[in-house]
């Protein structure tokens, strides 16, 4: 027989083995606090079950007696390795001891419904949201094929990731999974004991919609010193779990159960349950009434005199009959690290806490960049290292453009065209403004940190795409920050604090990463087709795998910055390097179109506005360079009117001077292929080559768009030029200046087949805002009235038209509570960087659901 650890008979000599969680909720439950019962079945069986296997896969064959081997940046070979190995666990019966022990032990529960949680007993490293907990009836069909299900989370793709990631041997995992049985409830939620402060939150029923994050919960802020309560909010709680009633023998817990169950698919790990539309009047109500609020306070109060602070617990307040009084039930609990409660503070100066979030190795940037030895001169010596010591106090407040935090060294540059391979790897980037030719810096830059730029600025974006920590509009950062300071950026909150550099165990800096939950396939189909922005290959690997239809917008001059060479591309028509140029646009576009086939692939063809400025100023430096240094004011001035702006552009057909100052005026859209054609001929090109290697997935989008007649223009052109075009290639237009919205019927008629909407640039020229100062972030707003009633007169132009309509500037992700006007306006398709993925997921499915509840209530209206 199996041995399994019942919590009512744990000793003390248990606790490494059943592990933090069983032996708190133990220890609770023996002094008589209401815990849910349970039982533990320890590593040893899992293991044991790993070797009843008959692992006849090749490359599984010494498993699991050795380590697996893999690519962990190879997210292909991860998949295939974790459903090979999932196959055998799901595929294998259990043996026939461990069948025995498990239906003896279920069956002291007399349960309907049981719940599986798994955790690690050692090491003790976090796995909320990489073991998903398994909900299943309490019949022998169900629950042994649970035990496997729960045993198999060990190996999902995620998890694999995680233990490589944390320098986890899979042999040195002791996975046990705590067994206990579950009831439906009246409400439950969490509560997190801080030395100063108590937080409730509650939601209707099971706790289950808290944790996918699909609502809002009700909150409660609790003072500890006399249990008041100092603050509270309504929630948004739109729907409710419970157990399923076609499978259980309970009456209905809460009278909303009766009638507004829902269709709504279930996860695969919580086949059990059942989903419920709350109503508008409950929805209206917090979850938990005040007397066993009062009760919940009571309890906590009594168990904090028996355990230290920063733990949490889950509670469920349920009914044993109907008749019966509500009690509470403790379900699960977790102790907190101590910085939990403010996780923005930066840790403290260990060397072992530094080390987990910072760069240790040492540059000597002196010798890699000699011309920036003096770009201290004027400072007060020692200025930056009088606070040393009082790190938590930042030296540069900005705005936060791109989550994460990054501790490492900075290098300060005010060149116009530095050198990719004398950057070193891993530094802090602190500029005055990113223009396009620091963008290839960006890749080996650990964090960026920016005197100018706004918060939906090229750099920010593209460093919400690396995922990268980036802080804009840090006034006089380059006059304050010196080459050489080891700093941590915080992308979370605009702060940039001044750390002591470390000399030991050199690695490489950690950015804080987020498992995305949605690889877990844990969610619900949505209605409105979720695409993503992307423009660099290695946010390929992140977006694979997530529940997208696709890509909505490929930014084609941020994904041609390392092609380009710090060359704007009239240069290489200029030098006859067009078919050069051509073929490694094509082998980078075609990596995009192969990854996501048979999903569309959204390409913007160039805009230049991003490069004109720098290209003029490049230009000029470069000129200016090869004037002799003994030449007379004549020649001096002869020459300088020579290389006036205006002049290169007649050289090159083409004018730049509108650009410098204000990029969102000057020639670049759709215009500039009618001063230039062959800027558009070169993307005709591309996407015709790209077409012919059999990537039919990849459409185009035009940017910039002022005029139908511009349109008309690119469209006439691109049929002359590509006479053997696929007839189901679409050409889509960017909506982001203001006349499109007047005009969009005209468009439609002259053949746009879809349009993108641009909130970035829409929003900054319906309000006159340059969305790369960062003085004017307070009126850079794309929620303003005037911005969503130009939105939603594009969707309804576009519904009448018949045309598909897709928003894919940063407004969805920047303010997910627009989603649900958007959805109710009748959108097609929402597209956000790969990091927005999971929020604006779940943004879309709240909101398609509200109005699925909307319709539900007309419907019962007009009955009645």
């Amino acid at each position: 027989m199996y041995n399994f650890y019942w919590l009512n008979q744990l000793q003390s000599s248990d606790w490494k083995t059943v592990g933090e969680k069983a032996f708190y909720l133990a220890n609770l439950m023996d002094k008589g606090y209401p815990i849910n019962p349970g039982f533990v079945i320890p590593a040893n069986s899992f293991w044991q079950f790993l070797q009843h296997i008959d692992w006849s896969d090749p490359l599984l064959a010494d498993f699991p007696h050795s380590s697996l081997h893999f690519n962990i940046n190879d997210y292909q070979q991860l998949q295939q390795i974790s459903q090979s190995i999932n196959y055998y666990i799901l595929d294998t019966d259990l043996p026939f001891e461990l069948v025995s022990s498990l239906e003896s032990a279920i069956n002291n529960f007399n349960a309907e419904v049981l719940i599986f949680q798994p955790y690690l007993a050692s090491p003790n490293f976090e796995t909320f949201g990489i073991l998903e907990p398994i909900i299943c009836e309490a019949i022998s069909v169900e629950f042994l094929q649970g035990i496997k299900q729960v045993w198999s989370e060990i190996f999902k793709a995620k998890s694999l990731f995680y233990w490589h990631s944390h320098q986890i041997d899979i042999q040195q995992l002791q996975p046990v999974v705590l067994v206990q049985p579950l009831q439906s409830a009246i409400a439950s939620g969490t509560i997190q004991i801080f030395a100063d402060s108590w937080e409730i939150q509650v939601t209707y029923g099971l706790g289950i919609s808290i944790e996918l994050g699909q609502i809002i919960p009700d909150s409660y802020l609790i003072s500890p010193e006399n249990c008041t309560i100092q603050d509270k909010k309504l929630g948004n709680k739109i729907i409710a779990y419970n157990l399923d009633t076609t499978i259980t023998k309970v009456s209905y817990t809460n009278t909303w159960q009766e009638v507004y169950h829902t269709q709504m698919p279930i996860p695969d790990t919580l086949p059990a349950l059942q989903a419920f539309l709350l109503p508008e009047d409950v929805q209206k109500e917090f979850a938990l009434p005040d007397k066993h609020l009062q009760l919940l306070i009571e309890l906590t109060q009594k168990i904090t005199k028996n355990l230290p602070t920063n733990f949490c617990f889950k509670w469920s307040l349920f009914k044993s009959d109907s008749d019966a009084e509500p009690q509470l039930l403790i379900t699960d609990f977790k102790k907190l690290p101590k910085d939990y409660q403010n996780l923005e503070k930066l840790p403290s100066s260990t060397t072992e806490e530094k080390q987990s979030i910072g760069l240790t190795q040492k540059y000597d940037l002196s010798t890699k960049f000699p011309d920036m030895k003096n770009n201290n001169q004027g400072k007060k010596p020692g200025f930056l290292f009088e606070s040393i010591e009082n790190i938590d106090v930042p030296i540069i407040k900005g705005i936060a453009a791109s989550a994460g935090k990054v501790t490492a060294k900075a290098v300060v540059i005010q060149g116009l065209t530095p050198q990719l391979e004398e950057f070193p790897e891993g530094a802090i980037l602190v500029v005055s403004a990113i223009i396009s030719s620091y963008l290839p810096l960006l890749k080996n830059a650990s964090g960026i940190i920016s005197e100018q730029g706004g918060i939906t600025s090229h750099a920010a974006i593209l460093a919400r795409e690396l995922g990268i920590p980036a802080i804009v509009g840090a006034t006089n950062s380059t006059q304050i920050i010196e080459t050489g300071n080891y700093l941590l950026v915080n992308g979370n909150n605009g702060e940039v604090h001044l750390v002591k550099e470390q000399t030991n165990n050199p690695k490489k800096p950690d950015i804080e990463v987020t498992e995305n939950s949605l690889h877990s396939q844990n969610f619900f189909p949505i209605g409105t087709k979720l695409f993503v922005n992307i423009s660099q290959i290695n946010s390929i690997k992140k977006a694979q795998g997530l529940p997208i239809d696709g890509v909505g917008l490929l930014r084609s001059e941020l994904m041609a910055i390392e092609l380009l060479e710090n060359h704007h591309p009239l240069w290489w028509i200029k030098q006859g390097r067009q078919s050069e140029l051509i073929n490694l646009m094509v082998q980078r576009l075609t990596q995009f179109a192969a990854a996501f086939a048979p999903k569309p692939v959204f390409y913007r063809s160039l805009d230049l506005g991003l490069f004109n400025s720098s290209y003029q100023e490049k230009t000029l430096t470069e000129e200016m360079e090869q004037l002799p240094l003994n030449s007379s004011s004549d020649r001096g001035n002869q020459y300088s009117q020579n290389i006036h702006p205006q002049n290169l552009g007649q050289e090159l057909n083409f004018s730049h001077q509108t650009n410098s100052d204000h990029p969102i005026l000057g020639q670049h859209g759709t215009f500039s292929y009618m001063l230039e054609p062959s800027l558009l001929d070169l993307e005709i090109n591309i996407l015709s080559e790209v077409h012919k290697l059999g990537y039919s997935n990849v459409h185009s989008i035009l940017p910039f768009v002022r005029s139908v007649e511009e349109f008309q223009f690119c469209r006439s052109r691109i049929e002359t030029k590509w006479q053997n075009k696929p007839n189901h290639f679409q050409i889509w237009i960017m909506a982001e200046v203001p006349s499109v919205i007047f005009l969009l019927p005209e468009y439609v008629k002259a053949g746009v087949q879809g349009i993108a909407i641009g909130t970035n640039d829409l929003t900054q020229l319906l309000l006159g805002v340059d969305r790369e100062k960062a003085e004017m972030k307070n009126v850079f707003n794309a929620r303003h009235p005037a911005v969503m009633k130009a939105i939603q007169q594009l969707i309804s132009q576009a519904k009448i038209a018949g045309i598909p309509c897709s928003i894919c500037g940063d407004a969805p992700a920047l303010y997910p509570e627009i989603i649900d006007d958007l959805i109710r306006w009748g959108i097609t398709s929402i597209s956000v960087n790969v990091n927005a993925v999971e929020q604006t997921y779940q943004a879309i499915a709240r909101a398609e659901q509200r109005l699925i509840l909307e319709v539900a209530r007309s419907g019962v209206g007009k009955q009645e």
